[in-house]
């Protein structure tokens, strides 16, 4: 893992090097090594990711997660917004995982839903929105197959062909997996000496623990090998498929660039917000949508009328970004908003400068 977060670190200066390419950051936001030292510092890097090395039955794939640092690095670039939030946003989501499947249908890396999947489709329709995202995956193919960047990666110690990167097609499949598949699935189990591949129910429940972000026991190590590899081959290699890497961190920052860049209003009031704390709201609308949100300011504007927005920081807002506030705005449940709540503070978390300590 040592040479992922090198080459992590490293990426930025290549990419300015060789394509005069880098990605922003608002000033109250952390660097790479601070982004760096919160993955190694979570949980997920401790009990997940240290399992994964040190037992290659578990077929942990290092191609897969260089191709997601590089296309969140591209996505970050091309249209334009703060690096660390985005970065942050995907870990959050999925923890970089291409396989993540919620209970309510999110796949993929930056888990899109089929409301937000329509709703990039309509953004889609703008065709300088289109010609951007075209231009995103040019230029992704173009960092895959360059010479300069093969030979840098392979100093690091990687030899890794990537696949190339087509344009990102109009209609986008949000793919099901059938029994069909899992029975092929428990074929090459079997193949491998893993006489569990025999029981199809037991596959779908392990299945379905992995893209919940579980981690199965040794026993069951194959299967996150085998599940991942066939479901790769079979759908997310398809770039019209909502499991594959590239189409979905570029579909999914389409979405966050809207909300983060959206224009929140109450009838002919604006609400002219800093950077600083529209990507907190953007965060929060990429999940929810922008109708909480909305109505989270207007609330707000009603409660401290003398509020200036325009100076509102992201430490203000984080004080202001209560349970009892939210549970105002968006009228879920109180395990929902305690989620809503958990979700956008653990991005803070991750993307902003960590308060120095004595």
């Amino acid at each position: 893992m040592r040479r992922i977060i090198m080459m992590f670190v490293q990426f930025e200066s290549m990419s300015r090097q060789i394509f005069n390419r880098g990605t922003v950051s608002l000033p109250t936001q952390t660097d790479l090594e601070g982004l760096a030292d919160h993955v190694v510092e979570s949980r997920w890097y401790r009990e997940a990711l240290n399992r994964f090395y040190s037992n290659n039955a578990y077929g942990f794939s290092e191609e897969r997660m260089l191709r997601v640092l590089i296309s969140i690095h591209t996505a970050a670039n091309f249209f334009e917004v703060p690096y660390p939030t985005l970065f942050c946003l995907f870990f959050q989501e999925s923890k970089f995982d291409f396989l993540a499947d919620s209970a309510t249908g999110a796949k993929g890396i930056g888990q899109l839903t089929s409301i937000g999947l329509r709703e990039v489709q309509r953004l889609r329709s703008d065709s300088k929105m289109e010609l951007k995202l075209q231009k995103t995956a040019f230029h992704l193919n173009r960092v895959y197959t360059d010479p300069q960047i093969q030979k840098w990666l392979e100093k690091l110690g990687f030899k890794i062909n990537f696949a190339k990167i087509y344009p990102i097609p109009e209609k986008i499949e949000f793919t099901r997996l059938s029994s069909s598949f899992m029975r092929e699935v428990g074929k090459e189990l079997v193949k491998e000496g893993q006489s569990y591949g025999e029981n199809t129910s037991l596959l779908w429940f392990l299945s379905k623990r992995l893209r919940r972000g579980d981690i199965l026991s040794n026993r069951f190590a194959h299967m996150h090998k085998v599940f991942s590899q066939m479901l790769e081959e079979q759908y997310a290699r398809s770039q019209a498929s909502a499991y594959n890497i590239e189409t979905n961190i570029l579909l999914s920052t389409i979405l966050f660039s809207h909300y983060y860049r959206y224009r929140w209003r109450n009838n002919k009031q604006v609400f002219n917000l800093a950077p600083e704390a529209r990507v907190i709201l953007a965060t929060s609308a990429y999940n929810h949508g922008q109708t909480g949100m909305r109505r989270f300011l207007i609330n707000l504007k009603q409660e401290f009328p003398m509020l200036d927005f325009q100076t509102l920081s992201s430490k203000r807002l984080r004080i202001l970004f209560t349970n009892q506030r939210l549970s105002n705005a968006i009228k879920q449940s109180p395990r929902k908003i305690k989620e809503v709540s958990r979700h956008v503070l653990n991005i803070m978390d991750c993307a902003e400068k960590r308060p120095l300590t004595s």
